[in-house]
């Protein structure tokens, strides 16, 4: 299929696509809080599909592999895999790195939390009930810990030991599905396990869902974010002291009215790292509840893409994926050139930067 086509010439794309119901971005969507789209705030859910980038070089999770894992900062089994190697993880977490299918990483220490994503529900189970032969013991709370939450003990720090990691502090963890959810504490993950929503009950979590499933190519890794990105640093903060959910959303959108084009704040966004026959793709995602809004924004973040690009050979494809029962998403489409191979590197970099235009959709920044 030939993707290089005009970035303005955009397709809608209708109809839900035929997907795999048990992909690892349905999973990951299945196990994130709806925060990750609804909180207001600067931080982005980092997502990793370990299968997807051993099958993608060479079928191992060796250094070269996860050297492309721009992502994985923050995420303790894939910083444990960087600094070891699969034999001295599977010693160290006495869990085997193939039975990982993906990994993710939410929140700032110390209230971060790491996602070890397995295949399915039983298979996490068993890799849950086996860390009671590696010093973990049960809390309360049904969660499990392999000491006293908080407390760093420098003696037992070891980076290779995602349970351990540089500072020796104990892990505590719980089972959510497919997935163990790993955090310093356990008031960081009672929220993660009390029932509430999740990103994929959201409308941006469906749509983003759905748009990077219908891509030609395997999405490696993605990088997933709220509207205050859309933003580009609009808003003080300190508005939204105090106020709760629906009221910081008010602020936000009042915000970004003041600033606005013509086009609404999206909903939701995401960042794709995609590996293809015709090599590396960024893919940019941005979700919206109107399909007029989205074939707009479609057109405006090819634009200010190509703006920031800067390059002769315009590689940027424009398009609309269409979801039932409603809503739309934005796509860009971005190959690698000479001077860019990965894009996707390009566009992370600029958005640990907090430059990145394209997130600045109608806003006029």
């Amino acid at each position: 299929m030939n993707r290089l086509v005009p970035a303005l010439a955009l397709a809608l794309v209708a109809g839900t696509p035929v997907v795999a119901e048990d992909s690892n971005l349905r999973a990951v969507l299945s196990v994130l809080p709806d925060t990750v789209f609804s909180d207001l705030t600067p931080d982005v859910a980092r997502y990793l599909d370990l299968s997807a980038l051993a099958e993608a070089h060479g079928g191992t999770l060796q250094h070269e592999t996860l050297s492309r894992a721009l992502l994985g900062g923050g995420i303790r089994p894939a910083e444990a895999l960087a600094l070891g190697s699969p034999e001295s993880f599977a010693e160290k977490s006495g869990i085997d790195s193939a039975a990982l299918a993906f990994v993710a990483g939410i929140g700032q220490p110390p209230g971060a939390v790491s996602v070890w994503g397995f295949a399915d529900a039983e298979a996490a189970t068993t890799a849950f009930s086996g860390l009671s032969g590696r010093g973990f013991i049960e809390l309360p709370s049904k969660m499990i810990a392999n000491g006293e939450p908080g407390i760093v003990d420098l003696a037992t720090r070891d980076p290779a030991d995602p349970w351990r990691g540089s500072m020796g502090q104990a892990s505590v963890v719980g089972l959510s599905g497919p997935a163990l959810l790993q955090a310093g504490d356990g008031a960081a993950l009672e929220p993660l396990l009390a029932g509430r929503p999740l990103a994929l009950d959201t409308l941006a979590g469906r749509l983003l869902l759905d748009a990077l499933e219908a891509e030609e190519g395997a999405v490696l890794q993605a990088a997933f974010l709220s509207a205050w990105h859309g933003l580009g640093g609009g808003i003080d903060p300190a508005a939204l002291a105090g106020k709760n959910p629906d009221e910081a959303r008010a602020a936000v959108e009042q915000a970004a009215a003041g600033a606005s084009s013509g086009l609404p704040l999206w909903q939701g966004a995401a960042l794709a790292d995609l590996e293809t026959s015709e090599g590396p793709v960024l893919v940019l995602a941005f979700a919206y509840a109107d399909c007029t809004d989205a074939q707009a924004a479609a057109g405006s973040v090819a634009e200010l893409w190509r703006e920031m690009d800067r390059t002769a050979e315009d590689l940027a494809e424009a398009s609309v994926v269409e979801s039932q029962p409603s809503g739309c998403a934005a796509i860009l489409r971005i190959a690698g050139h000479d001077n860019t191979p990965r894009p996707f590197n390009q566009a992370t970099h600029a958005l640990m930067a907090g430059n990145l235009p394209a997130l600045r959709i109608g806003t006029g920044d």
